[in-house]
């Protein structure tokens, strides 16, 4: 089966919602509106989906890609104009062959699944297709989207202070703070990534991805999109100047965390103190005559108001050395900020192109990290099926008491692997060797 979309292209009763992506692309409760079509139709048996965008293609072919996420073909073809149904039937009959026949066939993306009326026809048809929504997004394709309470929806990572009040119906996104005395509802719908100080009041409004709302702000009967607030009763609009107000999440002010200022200084202090095998590396490597270290490149997810993109970063690791020590010089990439001490292993761009489900790509929710659930549970430097699981497992599930665990078994996994080492070059004993066989005839299978 096939299908078209057409991405609308101008919208003048929500002309400003464009201004920073395409409507096509406009969130709704953590995803782009355009997504919600396309599992919409690879549910109904859709196999090879067209989409026609006029407006900023290259960034509607950014998120949809080739289709793969829902199991589609999908090909973004440019327009130099928005066409109507009768328009592309009559235009992809011509060229294709008579496949667009039914009406459900051809879709413009200007409203929801489900709905029959276009939700771009007005601001309050926005925020009122988007908070009818808010009520049903859950399903069987979420993950992590939890029910705190009846009609109160949060993601995952969302920090609620204990102070804070969420009244029903509300939706909150993921890697969300919400700060003390901080009140959500009702008919709210707060987007992924977003920050909302103490104090900060928010009903009957939807604030968009990674927006900032300081303290004692009231956001009311509005739509807020970084420092732009609209008000879809009226339809006016004003941009806040003040950032401490209303601005992009970014701009908040820094955030003094103890923990990660320990981590690093922890890191510091050991690489003072582990400085022997960085000599031990270089001696054994120039009397090979190979290079101690090489550069490692990586992705990792961005965040910004345009859209949730990856970007680049390196880090260095030593060359033919225990699999452990090898990740020595990684503990300067904890000093900088590149990595922390527990969270799941960095890959490359490859990688993150073969992590083809939502619950596979949540290896890229977690910050990357020196050691890994997956390392301590035997699946180190891996990316078979049972590493991405445990990488998802920790994105869901990770919290202080998780990382204590992970690194207090550290330590053992080293000592036991150094021991597989010695014993695989029989570098151990020979009474220990028969006393282990002895005792251990089960779990010893070497010669």
């Amino acid at each position: 089966m096939k299908a078209l979309l057409i991405c609308p292209h101008e919208r003048v009763g929500v002309a400003l919602l464009a201004e920073r992506q395409p409507l096509a692309l406009l969130p709704v409760c953590g995803r782009a509106l355009i997504e919600y079509w396309l599992e919409y139709l690879a549910t109904n048996g859709a196999r090879h989906v067209t989409v026609l965008s006029s407006d900023r293609p290259d960034q509607v072919r950014a998120v949809v890609g080739d289709g793969r996420k829902w199991g589609l073909m999908v090909e973004v073809l440019p327009q130099s104009s928005e066409l109507s149904v009768e328009e592309a039937r009559a235009k992809f009959n011509a060229s294709s062959g008579e496949w667009l026949r039914s009406a459900e066939d051809i879709v413009v993306v200007d409203r929801l699944p489900g709905e029959t009326t276009s939700a771009l026809d007005s601001y309050a048809s926005w925020q009122n297709a988007v908070q009818q929504f808010s009520r049903r997004a859950n399903g069987p394709t979420r993950i992590g989207l939890r029910e705190a309470q009846p009609g109160v929806w949060l993601g995952l990572r969302t920090r609620i202070h204990a102070k804070a009040t969420l009244r029903t119906p509300c939706w909150v996104g993921d890697d969300v703070h919400i700060g003390p005395g901080a009140v959500v509802g009702p008919n709210a719908v707060v987007e992924s990534r977003c920050f909302v100080e103490a104090g900060a009041e928010m009903r009957d409004s939807i604030v968009a991805p990674e927006t900032f709302v300081g303290a004692f702000t009231e956001v009311t009967n509005s739509i807020a999109c970084g420092s732009l607030l609209i008000n879809w009763q009226r339809g006016s609009h004003v941009n806040v100047p003040d950032l401490f107000v209303l601005g992009e999440a970014r701009a908040k002010p820094m955030q003094f965390s103890p923990s990660i200022l320990l981590g690093r200084l922890v890191a510091a202090a050991t690489l003072v103190a582990t400085a022997p095998v960085l000599l031990y590396v270089c001696w054994k490597c120039a009397w090979r005559g190979q290079q101690p270290l090489r550069q490692v490149s990586a992705v990792r997810p961005a965040f910004g108001l345009s859209g949730r993109r990856l970007e680049w970063y390196s880090f260095y690791e030593f060359t033919n050395v225990n699999r452990w020590v090898r990740r020595w010089p990684q503990l300067w990439s904890i000093v900088t900020g590149d990595l922390c001490w527990v969270g799941n292993r960095p890959i490359s761009a490859s990688k993150a192109s073969r992590l083809t489900n939502d619950f596979e790509r949540l290896w890229l929710h977690a910050p990357s990290g020196l050691v890994s659930l997956a390392c301590v549970r035997g699946w180190m430097d891996s990316f078979s099926e049972e590493a991405r699981a445990h990488a998802s497992f920790y994105a869901v599930q990770r919290n202080w008491r998780l990382d204590m665990q992970i690194l207090a078994r550290a330590p053992i996994v080293f000592l036991v692997s150094a021991f597989e080492r010695l014993w695989e070059n029989e570098l151990v004993p020979m009474p220990v060797r028969q006393w282990l066989k002895a005792e251990y005839p089960t779990t010893i299978h070497r010669t």
